[in-house]
């Protein structure tokens, strides 16, 4: 289930921000000016010791929240976690050279204190400097190399609010871009049941004669399964298509997802035309900054020595 706690981490101190980027890369030897460097951007450069430091950082996180035998578990096309968070962490960070350089070309001031903005953010989200002290403390880095992570971070806050307020999109396109798409028209809450073990998952299956059923077992005090709640999602979310469900109160059957096997039910639908119009111009923009800025990759001259 990696797939489905990693969507909920939009909430933790730090996320990698945009991965699988569309990369032009050239082979080349390494020069003077690039003895420690492990990409350039436009001829300016991301130092290994950067590389080094942030990939710290991410390795004590996502340690703190999975274990260390999780670096060594598949992920895709035969990659461990460990080399996926490299080859991700690698695009991150050409991307931030990339935003930041449009920034600069387009006389957009970028300092320390967006950074300081995003810290104070955190602070008052986790209740206090000591509490964010606290976190810093636990993922094993120094406070340098964690305002470092905040800056960039700034950077890409930063370079999206720039992208809102310079684009030519209508509220017309946006409009029509929900109307010519019923998958935007509802979204869906689900509870699931969670179970290691398939032949528990169908035992409790068996158990479940109706949506009342479902529900005493979602509450049950004693569990041999993990719950999730899923926020409001569409209906191409990966374990709700799964289960082939669009009614409220029915059960699905045993769905095989990742390593686990899950039960689930719809508990809600939300029908607001309002709130759905907010979540479908959220989806435009992301996806018209998405273009945007692969189209700026496309058009740095990037250099990748690893």
């Amino acid at each position: 289930m990696k797939k489905r706690i990693n969507n909920s981490r939009k909430n933790n101190i730090i996320w990698l921000a945009g991965l699988s980027l569309l990369l032009v890369l050239s082979s080349c030897s390494r020069g003077s000016t690039t003895a420690n460097a492990i990409a350039t951007v436009d001829k300016e450069i991301i130092t290994s010791e950067e590389f080094r430091n942030e990939l710290e950082f991410y390795h004590s996180y996502y340690t703190s929240l999975y274990g260390s035998d999780f670096w060594n578990e598949k992920y895709k096309k035969n990659k461990t976690y460990e080399q996926v968070l490299k080859d991700d962490l690698i695009d991150s960070m050409i991307k931030d050279k990339v935003m930041l350089n449009d920034l600069r070309n387009n006389k957009v001031k970028v300092d320390e204190n967006l950074a300081i903005e995003l810290k104070d953010k955190l602070t008052d989200t986790l209740n206090g400097e000591d509490s964010l002290r606290a976190n810093i403390d636990a993922l094993g880095v120094n406070e340098a190399s964690f305002e470092d992570i905040l800056y960039n971070d700034s950077i890409r806050e930063r370079h999206y609010d720039y992208f809102l307020e310079s684009n030519s999109i209508k509220d017309k396109e946006i409009l029509e871009y929900y109307e010519e798409d019923e998958n935007l028209h509802r979204m869906y809450k689900y509870d699931a049941l969670i179970f290691e073990d398939e032949t528990f998952a169908k035992l409790a299956k068996e158990e479940i004669k109706s949506s009342e059923d479902f529900k005493k077992m979602l509450n049950q005090k004693v569990k041999n399964f993990e719950v999730y709640k899923s926020d409001f999602v569409y209906a191409d979310d990966e374990l709700l298509s799964l289960s082939k469900l669009k009614e409220k109160e029915v059960v699905s059957d045993v769905i095989a997802y990742e390593d686990k096997y899950v039960i689930l039910m719809i508990n809600s639908y939300n029908d607001n035309k309002t709130e759905l119009l907010i979540n479908a111009k959220d989806i435009y923009l992301r996806n018209a900054y998405e273009k945007y800025l692969n189209d700026l990759v496309k058009k740095s001259k990037i250099k990748v020595f690893v």
